[in-house]
């Protein structure tokens, strides 16, 4: 069976983390907020929020019958025939998949790590128009 297992994007997790302790570094300088507060408040705030992020990142599977994902505590499924569009936009750390579903719903996809064989691969499985892709776009599943 083709799979394509995609990997958290661990450094975009370390950047958010970093600059919620920066914006909270800079409001104890500029508010001149006492180390009690900031013990007692704001660094369990930006505790919760870390694990809250990382614990949504559990996994994501890219198959040729769909894509299987947790989000939460829950897992979720996406039928291949469901998806009518699927579109990668990169920024500097962030590569965003988004799919567009038969009932004009998107998902999107923003804490994955997708290197450019796994974009191929996941266009060509989920295109409506099979003739862009050729065999040596399949990723084979190690598992």
């Amino acid at each position: 069976m083709n799979a394509i297992k995609l990997s958290p994007n661990w450094l975009l997790q370390l950047v958010m983390i970093l600059t919620l302790c920066t914006v909270t570094f800079l409001l104890t300088i500029i508010f001149a907020v006492n180390q009690t507060f900031l013990a007692l408040i704001i660094v369990p705030v930006i505790f919760i929020i870390s694990i809250l992020s990382i614990v949504n990142l559990r996994f994501m599977h890219c198959y040729k019958a769909g894509i299987y994902y947790s989000q939460g505590l829950s897992k979720k499924y996406i039928n291949a025939d469901e998806i009518v569009d699927i579109q990668f936009n990169s920024l500097k750390l962030l590569t965003v998949l988004s799919v567009s579903l038969e009932n004009n719903k998107e998902i999107c996809f923003y804490n994955w790590q997708f290197d450019e064989q796994a974009q191929q691969s996941i266009r060509c499985w989920y295109s409506k128009k099979k003739n862009r892709c050729n065999n040596s776009q399949h990723t084979e599943c190690n598992a």
